[in-house]
């Protein structure tokens, strides 16, 4: 299953669902909320073929603010269970959504006012009814987000985000769940880099995680670059890439010492993008090569990717034409174990 949103002649967004069932993609129609407005599928998680949640925002009433927004997926249809933000705030949003079983998921993401946010969490119990729970944040923060989750079981998550220092810092941090309790870890910094921030994350074992997000120099040019760090032995480890400009947008991990990240890179300082695919043998990363996608639309970013064993594996993302603003079209791409290949896929 995958999520997303997708623009209309009107200048609105809806959601956009589509699932793969008997190697083809199927769009899956998304119902709106009452109040309308534009929304923002972030994230789904599956712990079966008839259920799954995925989570984001909407815009709603005339200020145009963010609120929470979640949807379930019974098999057939989509219906909303969305859950509110705290008390207090003014606008929140999910950013994303583990479901280690069909009774268990849990949602971070964060809200606010003004300028000021905070992490936020949620669990959705027995298909039915959210718990917002309490979740640490570094100490002296002015604000921090959670972006990044990933459940090895009920008992066993780890989200990741980031957070702006009482100096003004811009830095990553972790929250592992652990038998019903959040524990602050500590991310070592990356030398020489003005700020780093997590975007995913996926644990193949109860003690064992990979997050990958990106850095910005600390130069005047101030280059992105995709970075990662791996959770093991309790401790947090960088483990840096420097490549050309570039960021991940997600792993998955479908063995100890097996990942996939993805993400966008940008040959040059003022080149567009293209798709970035990485993986990790336990030891050192290694570029791949992902499939080119066809005239008009040759250039791409990969934003989401899944993998059920180390030779089967889905990733999914946007192609489009630069001389055509609005050109950008739904994305997906198969792994085999030895090469990627286009697949097919609806667009509204």
């Amino acid at each position: 299953m995958a999520v997303g949103g997708y623009g209309t002649s009107a200048n609105n967004q809806p959601a956009l669902s589509e699932m793969l069932t008997g190697g083809n993609w199927v769009a899956e129609a998304v119902p709106r909320p009452s109040a309308g407005g534009n929304i923002f599928a972030n994230e789904v998680s599956c712990a079966s073929a008839v259920g799954c949640l995925f989570v984001g925002s909407h815009w709603a009433g005339k200020r145009g603010l963010s609120a929470n927004l979640a949807e379930a997926w019974n098999g057939s249809s989509w219906r909303i269970v969305g859950t509110t933000g705290p008390g207090g705030t003014s606008y929140s949003y999910l950013d994303d959504v583990a479901c280690p079983t069909t009774k268990f998921c849990l949602a971070i993401g964060a809200a606010g006012t003004g300028r000021k946010y905070h992490d936020t969490a949620y669990i959705w119990e027995n298909g039915a009814t959210w718990r917002r729970i309490y979740v640490p944040s570094p100490s002296g923060v002015r604000n921090s987000e959670l972006a990044g989750l990933a459940c090895f079981s009920s008992k066993n998550c780890m989200a990741v985000g980031n957070y702006t220092s009482a100096s003004g810092r811009f830095l990553p941090f972790a929250a592992g769940w652990h038998d019903g309790r959040w524990k602050l870890e500590t991310t070592p910094s990356v030398p020489k880099q003005r700020y780093a921030e997590f975007q995913g994350v996926s644990c193949p074992t109860a003690t064992r995680c990979m997050a990958v997000g990106e850095t910005k120099d600390n130069t005047r040019a101030g280059y992105i670059h995709a970075f990662a760090e791996t959770w093991s032995g309790g401790k947090w480890h960088v483990s840096t890439l420097r490549h050309p400009p570039s960021f991940f947008s997600g792993v998955s991990c479908p063995a100890r010492n097996r990942c996939f990240a993805a993400g966008i890179t940008f040959p040059s300082a003022h080149a567009s993008e293209h798709p970035l695919i990485e993986t990790w043998n336990g030891r050192t990363w290694k570029t791949q090569p992902p499939a080119r996608t066809s005239a008009p639309n040759t250039l791409s970013g990969l934003e989401h990717v899944s993998c059920v064993s180390p030779r089967d594996c889905e990733v999914v993302g946007f192609s489009y034409d630069s001389r055509v603003s609005t050109s950008a079209l739904t994305l997906a791409e198969k792994w085999n174990g030895q090469r990627w290949t286009v697949q097919t896929t609806p667009n509204p």
